[in-house]
């Protein structure tokens, strides 16, 4: 999102007493009539407000989409079994043990109740029309983004647009992929038609705008037009194209250029980022979620921005794909006797704590400790011998992307970077994946290069452009949830999963001069993961809901 909060716990209520004391007519002052809000445009946009921190960002997850992928190993599973080990059924449908993932079908349709009655309200409520038309295209948008999600995640799903009375009989059923693509595009247009580009006042930043609703359409149409999603075709690419096109025509925002790691990881807790298209903020002194950036990432050992639960860990093999700085391939080995991570591109050090690196809030400051002691010497504090050892990394690096080294995670004020949810350089790749399936790899060739030359690489070439762009994909969007949609949406599963999950085992030896050397291994296996099934491509339908309703299948599952 951008910067809106809801200061106030608003309770939607019907009052439905009566008393001859004085105080019981009176109007509540922490809850409001549903009469009350829909006559008042300031209280319907605090209805609205609800809805935005309905909005689940992968820093408040303690189970990341990252983790599906080759991408992360998470330490403490959480339940994300289900789905790295096959185990996924309509009885057994959770992704994860957080509210977006422990139930993705009841929770996402929860939320779009709540908007299909601010829909069905707000046109009603009097005052200025550009600020109700404001409204009303920020709850058109929500709805498309909590569709958007059922449909990455479910396929096809029942198209609820309106609120059912308590005597309704509910009649839906799940609708063909194309016509939950097309209702999602729908609310897009007609969001984008009554959103400005940007807000006037300086209170509104982070709401919904024009780029944010087309930005989403043209995310929702790559889905369409990709394998998993139905039969591919030169129409529904070009419209996907256009689509990405229209949030590049706006004019609005652009790649700013770094010079370093240190400048790239800042873009990610910047607010003010000039690519962020749609973003989740966070309050130090209001809650709208909470980022749990350092608990989730952060080291396990001793010092300032370390006693982290260590859960996220990047893998072997994400660290061997990174490129060097003049994008050539890196020399791959499973023994290394000296440090095997010099030369990488920028991306590389914004992506990964290694050993060795500094880490902590000012005194606090400190070298990273992940290798074991042979010899005799002691275990690093921050390896799996250390003194807390049960948030140790498994694989030997910890996630730096999204965390801002200037913050001191002993203070008392929560971690405020942003969740870009969606960004230029995503709309960039987008477009250039859309050209490529076009047969226009010159077009696609300009766009893969902007996002390489602001991460200071040199141009790709068009040899092998659908890998070159897979590459540039991956890497920019790396650990921000969107490769378990790609490796989905590709139809490229049980080949992900097929390769086993690998780490760096690191240990300090003690030379006959009393110096020391480390050596490291890079073939530790990690875990092995399960596909074995082409319904697991889709998460199922819960059984409640199939038993709750017989209109509603369970296909492919049932």
């Amino acid at each position: 999102m951008n910067k809106i909060f809801l200061y106030i716990a608003t309770a939607i209520t019907a009052v439905g007493m009566t008393s001859c004391l004085d105080i019981l007519d009176q109007e509540p002052l922490d809850s409001y009539t549903d009469d009350a809000v829909w006559s008042d445009l300031a209280l319907s946009e605090t209805y609205l407000n609800a809805q935005y921190m309905n909005l689940w960002a992968e820093n408040m997850k303690g189970t990341r989409f990252a983790h599906y992928t080759d991408e992360v190993y998470q330490k403490h599973t959480y339940g994300s079994e289900n789905v790295t080990q096959g185990l996924l059924s309509c009885d057994n449908p959770a992704i994860g043990w957080d509210d977006t993932m422990w139930d993705p079908w009841y929770s996402y349709y929860q939320y779009i109740s709540k908007i299909n009655l601010f829909l069905e309200r707000i046109d009603d409520v009097p005052g200025d029309e550009e600020y109700r038309n404001h409204q009303k295209g920020q709850g058109l948008f929500l709805r498309a983004w909590n569709y958007h999600m059922l449909y990455s995640l479910f396929g096809r799903v029942p198209i609820v647009d309106h609120t059912y009375s308590l005597d309704a009989t509910f009649d839906k059923t799940r609708q063909d992929l194309d016509v939950v693509a097309d209702f999602i595009i729908r609310d897009c247009d007609a969001a984008a038609e009554l959103l400005p580009l940007e807000y006037s006042k300086g209170k509104d930043f982070g709401r919904a705008t024009k780029g944010a609703a087309l930005a989403l359409k043209s995310r929702v149409l790559l889905y369409k037009a990709s394998p998993l999603f139905g039969t591919p075709s030169n129409e529904k690419w070009k419209a996907a194209a256009n689509a990405a096109k229209d949030v590049m025509d706006l004019g609005k925002y652009y790649l700013k250029s770094v010079s370093s790691s240190d400048e790239y990881s800042a873009l990610f807790y910047d607010e003010r980022n000039p690519e962020a298209i749609f973003m989740k903020l966070y309050d130090p002194k209001y809650g709208s979620g909470s980022n749990m950036s350092f608990l989730y990432q952060a080291p396990c050992g001793i010092g300032n921005g370390f006693q982290g639960w260590g859960n996220f860990n990047p893998t072997q093999n994400i660290v061997d794909k990174f490129q060097m700085a003049d994008g050539t391939d890196p020399e791959l080995k499973t023994y290394y006797d000296t440090y095997p991570w010099y030369g990488r591109e920028i991306r590389f050090y914004s992506a990964f704590i290694l050993d060795g690196d500094e880490w902590g809030y000012a005194a606090d400051k400190r070298e990273v400790e992940i290798y074991f002691g042979a010899d005799g010497l002691p275990n690093g504090k921050d390896s799996g011998g250390g003194e807390y050892w049960w948030n140790a990394s498994n694989t030997g690096y910890s996630m730096r992307k999204f965390m801002d080294p200037s913050y001191d995670s002993n203070s008392t004020t929560m971690h405020t970077s942003p969740w870009f949810f969606m960004r230029l350089s995503e709309i960039y790749l987008n477009y250039a994946e859309c050209q490529i399936e076009l047969g226009n790899t010159g077009e696609a060739l300009e766009y893969i290069n902007k996002v390489r030359t602001r991460a200071l690489l040199p141009d790709a070439t068009g040899e092998n452009i659908r890998k070159e762009y897979e590459y540039e994909r991956q890497m920019e969007l790396v650990f921000e949830g969107q490769r378990w949609f790609d490796l989905r949406r590709w139809k490229r599963m049980t080949e992900e999963y097929s390769k086993p999950i690998y780490g760096v085992s690191i240990w300090k030896y003690l030379n006959e001069d009393g110096t020391t050397v480390k050596r490291y291994w890079t073939d530790n296996v990690i875990s092995t993961r399960v596909f074995n099934n082409e319904k697991l491509y889709w998460v199922p339908v819960p059984r409640w809901e199939l038993n709750r309703s017989k209109l509603i299948d369970g296909a492919p599952y049932e």
